[in-house]
């Protein structure tokens, strides 16, 4: 009997079954895909519709309409960065708005070939100060004085931009900046602005701005920048000169945390140690110099007023020695020399520099009458009265001879030749 084997039965498909997974995520990519269809619309859209004209957005500003304005011209300059009109414009707009810093910063990005760029920069420093930065204002401002024949500074804006650079400096008591601004523009001036340039220069050696009078100004620039070292000296400074000892020492650290090199706040602050009586702090502080400090008079000064305190006169003599190679016009560096000549036995050489701390101070006495003396005459000349005694020739010419016996070679050269051109 034959045996019929069948064939195996094979089991029929299951019916497929979507994945969850899978269902979500093309669900996510159809999402996707509408969201990035809509963005692109809307792209398409702002960047093809109208952008209002100049001439609409002068009108808001007419109208005192400035947050729509400066929307209007934010939109042109987002489709063209190098507009500097809309630029200009939007700077203006936000200056209105009671915004300096945004002003100047857009002020900053005209770019440097634009025909009005030095007055643009001195506007930008402007705005700066307009919100007590100083510190910024300087930095525009400091370019603007500089002889490039390449870029000239037209020259109301030469005389405006070191006004305001002169300014800062007399309030933050920073003469040696300030007289660096005078003559990098005396020989680019005019007669007129050469007179006042080189009677701001000798108020700078008889008078300084009264600290009760600083101090406002210097608070709010350091309130703006706490980073404006110069500021934060000059506060400190003012501080020390109205009695107001631990605010001052508080600043001057921070001065030196902030930037350790600065000699000239280590300096002022071992002038405010030694001159309260604080001998610990003072002599501690004199052993933590930066480097630069050896390039200050002052510094070896006080090095020599340490050794003193040792009786140590012949190490005191050659820092003040020392100092006088950096300045010999200082006084007190001479007066300490000749005392330390005199305690070592050196009897000439201690009565000739006291003979010369004396010139010295004779010298600067007869600079104020002299100066006063010129001005008069000044005055005379220019109110067409009868010729002052002296005249303003003569009067200038003393001054030129007290400013060389002060060391001021550059003044008395100046005064001199406008002698001679009078």
């Amino acid at each position: 009997m034959t045996t019929t084997q069948s064939a195996p039965i094979t089991p029929a498909p299951a019916p497929a079954v979507a994945s969850p997974r899978r269902g979500r995520a093309a669900s996510a990519i159809l999402a996707l895909c509408a969201a990035l269809f809509v963005l692109d619309a809307w792209w398409y859209w702002r960047d093809t519709r109208p952008v209002m004209s100049p001439a609409a957005i002068e009108g808001l500003m007419r109208r005192e309409q400035y947050r729509e304005a400066a929307a209007a011209l934010r939109e042109r300059l987002r489709r063209s960065p190098r507009d500097v009109e809309s630029r200009l414009m939007l700077a203006r707009t936000l200056g209105a708005l009671d915004d300096p810093i945004g002003c100047a910063r857009e002020l900053h990005e005209v770019p440097f070939w634009w025909p009005d760029k030095p007055e643009v920069a001195f506007r930008e420093g402007q705005s700066y100060l307009v919100a007590q930065r100083a510190k910024d204002a300087e930095a525009c401002w400091l370019p603007l004085i500089k002889d490039d024949p390449l870029h000239p500074t037209p020259p109301d804006v030469l005389d405006a931009a070191s006004d305001q650079l002169l300014g800062i400096y007399a309030t933050e008591d920073r003469w040696d900046d300030a007289a660096d601004v005078i003559w990098e523009t005396y020989d680019r001036v005019g007669p007129d602005r050469r007179y006042r340039l080189l009677g701001m220069r000798i108020n700078s050696e008889l008078e300084r701005v009264a600290p009760a009078a600083s101090l406002p100004i210097l608070e709010r620039y350091v309130a703006a920048d706490p980073t404006d070292w110069e500021a934060l000296r000059a506060r400190a400074r003012a501080l020390a000169a109205l009695n107001r000892k631990d605010e001052a020492a508080r600043d001057f650290r921070a001065c030196l945390a902030g930037r350790p090199g600065d000699a000239r706040a280590w300096r002022d602050y071992l002038t405010m140690l030694y001159d309260s009586g604080d001998q610990e702090g003072w002599a501690a502080l004199l052993e933590r110099p930066p480097a630069a400090a050896d390039d200050e008079p002052e510094a070896w000064r006080h090095r020599g007023l340490l050794k003193e305190k040792a009786e140590d006169w012949e190490g005191a003599l050659r820092d003040y020695r020392k100092a006088l190679e950096l300045n010999p016009y200082s006084m007190a560096s001479r007066y300490r020399a000749a005392q330390m000549e005199q305690r070592l036995g050196h009897r000439e050489a201690a009565e000739e520099d006291r003979k010369r701390a004396d010139e010295l101070r004779d010298a600067r006495s007869a600079l104020r009458s002299s100066f006063g003396k010129l001005l008069i005459a000044q005055a005379a000349r220019d109110n067409h009265q009868p010729p002052a005694d002296p005249d303003v020739p003569a009067a200038m010419r003393k001054v030129a001879d007290l400013c060389g016996k002060l060391g001021w070679a550059r003044l008395k050269e100046a005064y001199n030749a406008l002698a001679d051109r009078s």
